[in-house]
């Protein structure tokens, strides 16, 4: 496997592993986005849900959210450094 690519894969489980710890946090926690905060993306999606669902829904997407976008980008970047066929 090629440096940048190993880089690149170790980066990419580095980054994803924060989020499961993010998304864990906000279960455990419970925080919400503050009223009036501007974001997109995931954040977006938590604070309609808080407006829609109320405080514990919006959490619960939220922390859900970041558990799984942090599972997929570590499952990526692992199955990178495990690649086979890679030179």
């Amino acid at each position: 496997m090629k440096r940048e690519a190993k880089l690149f894969a170790y980066f990419a489980v580095f980054l994803g592993c924060f989020g499961i710890l993010a998304g864990v946090g906000i279960l455990v926690d419970g925080s919400n986005p503050q009223a009036g905060l501007s974001c997109r993306a995931i954040c977006g999606l938590t604070l309609l849900t808080t407006e829609l669902l109320g405080n514990f829904a919006g959490s619960l997407i939220g922390g859900l959210l970041w558990i799984i976008s942090g599972s997929a980008l570590s499952l990526f970047g692992y199955f990178s450094l495990t690649d086979k066929h890679s030179v």
